[in-house]
């Protein structure tokens, strides 16, 4: 995945044709969580999925023709797992604080599309009862794609695939294993601004 990918969602909404169905902004805040599967990519090693979420805040703000840019500041439990010659597996769980920055594209009154960038910052990595944190590098940086769907009462229902750009280990250039996840995350804006834009 390349930052390519992100033109044809800024041409969306650029140039996306109105639709009769209108709804008034729903920029607001909100909490948001979901179950998530997690694996390394290389192309030098296969790496296994293992389990994982994510929860936090939201903050959808609508930008009009038809678009919202939405950060989120979230807890991600993440991580990777690894077949071993002797048939056992060695899981890897990392915990990070991650910010998605998505442009969400409205193709319907209620459902969108939706891509965008993440930073990620390493809090915690363990394999087993062992600290590996000092083995991850600190930051993670990449894009993410998905598609969702939103109510004007303020619910909302994403799936999204992130792919990472950066290299998960400390002074490894032969495996460059990066971040990959797929998630679906449920979320609530219990505080929505006051707006009387309306969609044409």
């Amino acid at each position: 995945m390349r930052w390519s990918c992100l033109f044809p969602i800024f041409a969306l909404c650029s140039f996306s044709p109105a639709v009769n169905a209108q709804r008034p902004s729903r920029s607001g805040v909100g909490y948001m969580g979901g179950p998530q599967a997690a694996t390394w990519h290389s192309e030098a090693a296969t790496y296994r999925l293992v389990p994982g979420f994510v929860v936090g805040f939201y903050a959808p703000i609508w930008v009009g023709n038809r678009c919202e840019i939405q950060p989120d500041l979230l807890l991600s439990l993440h991580g990777a797992a690894k077949d071993l010659p002797d048939g056992q597996r060695k899981s890897l769980n990392i915990l990070s604080a991650v910010m998605p920055v998505s442009l969400k594209v409205f193709l319907s009154s209620s459902f969108n599309v939706q891509a965008g960038v993440q930073g990620g910052y390493l809090l915690l990595a363990r394999s087993g009862d062992l600290d590996i944190s000092s083995q991850l590098t600190r930051l993670d940086m990449g894009v993410n794609i998905g598609f969702g769907v939103g109510t004007a009462s303020g619910s909302d229902i994403t799936l999204r695939y992130y792919n990472g750009l950066s290299n998960t280990l400390v002074n490894e250039n032969a495996l460059f294993p990066s971040n990959r996840t797929l998630q679906i995350t449920f979320g609530h804006r219990f505080s929505q601004f006051s707006s009387h834009r309306r969609r044409k």
